[in-house]
């Protein structure tokens, strides 16, 4: 488990406790491939304080039991005195630090260092970089020392977090009809039911602030779970819900299904989960007849977050000759044909090139990046969907057949969505007044757009929202802080970016604005960044990915035509002489 993942579910302890109300009593269930648990969870590490310790052993102790998941903290609470055990409040985020403590005096200790992250109470993760110096006012209580200080959340050490805690997703309803996969993070409640409850609780709580625009949920306002806890009987989760889930319609049934099925597939030894009310099992249009459970597997997989690619056909364009190219790159030997007519013998200079996820369209931008082309991969009618334009960014198809694209009118950058035949502005004037778009991709699922934005003379990687109503808009700008301490590896500059999964990027990345550019996995919420050592051989200059629902096939190009594929342990050279190269999607 990545480090910074392990950090943002301890810091979920807190804020778990009390918005999505861990498991604090209850049977453990026995699942088939669990691993033997303790029944009450806790981190048998942790330790009450021992007679006669010393207000920085007292402090010491008390950092080490708060790091630690247990229902109510009560071990932590013994090293406080009465009074602030009282009224510690575990559910108000999460401070992440790096330092270590000093005593000053008798009665003080003080801790200073770094603050490196926080988890807020809607249990998203973000990266800090703050100074931290706090001070911990200690008493004597029964003859011992305690902390009095009126504390507010959890601080957590980041060397405690890969071990005990876990990252998983909660699934909501995107516009496309795609499922959205939402990062949280839970503590290590080892015991199967006891996560599968937790994440219940937190599907029915909703989509953080942020992702709510975007999203939806077929569960119907104000459901919750009618009993405490999730159960989990041969391979069965069964699910509590409370009496207004009968009124959902069957469309609504079928999502609250697909979205409890999603979230709980990640519960060791869940096969199937059962919907209850009024403590009978509830009828959804995939349940099986007896018992009315839902298998995993018969959930649709149209609803997946990464959809099916029908066609994976490998398009490219000869760098010295502009001709496009169907490649075909299943083989050992890879192959190419032109395609047919003037695209195929090189009339048009194409600078980039997207496929629809279908493999039905392909789009082109030509002419010195001031024209975008559209033509179906089957014949050779080429329109044109945008003319007037400069600076043209590579377009993207999303699973639904729009088709994004960004470039310059009226000296100003712009976005612009076709659908339906028609093409309209995008609004996404967050995005654009952030600096400079140099490249663009939207998630698989359509909710999301990942942007590498230049400003100032350097590039942010950043994310925003999709939000389909009247108007297309691209709001919400949150930039992916990739340069922290907290992760293994760090991003100063990006180039270019494809997504690999719902929920992680490849980025062409290097320290220095001058490279060498290589690529570097990066989680949606930053805790995770991941980067390959850069090579002298290749000046890495563009991406395309075949994404698949467990996996991604990436190609690298590089300045000089060549491009390499990953074939799961190497960057093996593919092909030369290629000017733009796209897979579908």
């Amino acid at each position: 488990m990545r480090l910074v993942r392990a950090l943002l579910a301890l810091l979920l302890a807190v804020a778990l406790a009390g918005c999505v109300n861990l498991p604090t009593s209850g049977p453990v269930d026995k699942v088939e491939g669990q691993q033997p648990a303790c029944q009450s969870c806790v981190n048998v590490e942790v330790a009450p304080p021992a007679a006669g310790s010393t207000a920085s052993e007292v402090v010491e102790g008390f950092l080490r039991a708060n790091a630690n998941y247990q229902p109510g903290y009560a071990v932590a609470r013994q090293f406080m005195t009465a009074a602030a055990a009282a009224s510690w409040s575990t559910d108000q985020g999460v401070t992440v630090y790096n330092g270590s403590t000093t005593q000053q005096g008798d009665d003080e200790v003080r801790l200073r260092g770094r603050v490196v992250g926080a988890l807020d109470p809607n249990h998203s993760f973000s990266i800090r970089s703050t100074k931290l110096d706090l001070v911990f006012q200690l008493e004597r209580e029964n003859g011992e020392w305690r902390i009095a200080n009126q504390l507010s959340g959890l601080f957590v050490r980041d060397s405690s977090f890969e071990t005990l805690y876990r990252s998983y997703d909660l699934y909501f309803v995107g516009a496309t009809g795609a499922l959205v996969p939402e990062p949280i993070y839970l503590p290590d409640l080892r015991a199967p039911g006891n996560v599968a409850s937790a994440l219940v609780k937190a599907l029915l709580t909703g989509p953080s602030d942020w992702l709510s625009a975007a999203v939806s949920t077929g569960v119907p306002a104000k459901t919750t779970l009618s009993v405490d806890s999730v159960t989990i009987v041969n391979g069965v989760a069964q699910v509590p819900l409370s009496d207004g889930v009968q009124q959902a319609t069957d469309a609504q049934r079928t999502l609250v299904a697909a979205q409890l099925g999603y979230t709980l597939q990640q519960v060791t030894g869940v096969k199937k989960i059962q919907l209850l009310a009024n403590d009978q099992p509830f009828r959804v249009p995939q349940s099986e007849a007896g018992d009315l459970a839902v298998p995993l597997d018969a959930l649709s997989p149209d609803l997946d977050p990464v959809p099916i690619v029908p066609a994976e056909q490998l398009y490219a364009s000869r760098q010295e000759d502009q001709a496009l190219l169907r490649v075909d790159a299943g083989t050992d030997a890879v192959t190419a044909e032109p395609f047919p007519g003037a695209l195929g013998q090189g009339r048009y200079a194409i600078s980039s090139l997207a496929v629809s996820l279908t493999g039905t369209d392909l789009a082109l931008v030509t002419d010195a990046g001031t024209r975008l082309r559209r033509t179906p991969t089957s014949g050779t009618d080429l329109t044109t969907v945008l003319d007037g334009v400069t600076g043209l960014l590579r377009p993207q198809f999303t699973r639904t057949g729009e088709l994004f694209s960004v470039g310059d009118l009226g000296g100003q950058q712009r976005m612009w969505v076709t659908a339906g035949g028609k093409t309209v502005r995008v609004a996404a004037a967050e995005v654009l007044s952030a600096g400079r778009v140099v490249a663009f991709r939207v998630s698989p699922d359509g909710a999301r757009m990942a942007v590498i934005v230049k400003s100032g003379g350097s590039t942010q990687l950043a994310l925003a929202r999709i939000v389909r109503s009247a108007q297309v808009s691209v709001e919400g700008y949150r930039v992916l802080d990739t340069a922290s301490s907290l992760t293994a590896s760090t991003v100063q500059e990006s180039r270019d970016l494809v997504w690999t999964s719902a929920t992680e990027l490849l980025v062409l990345a290097a320290d220095t604005a001058r490279g060498p550019f290589a690529p570097a996995t990066v989680s949606i919420d930053a805790s995770s960044v991941e980067t390959q050592p850069p090579t002298d051989d290749w000046d890495a200059v563009q991406l395309t990915a075949l994404l698949r629902p467990q996996t991604s096939i990436p190609i690298v190009l590089s300045r000089d035509g060549r491009a390499f594929r990953d074939d799961g342990t190497q960057w093996q050279l593919l092909m030369g002489d290629v000017g733009a190269i796209a897979y579908p999607g």
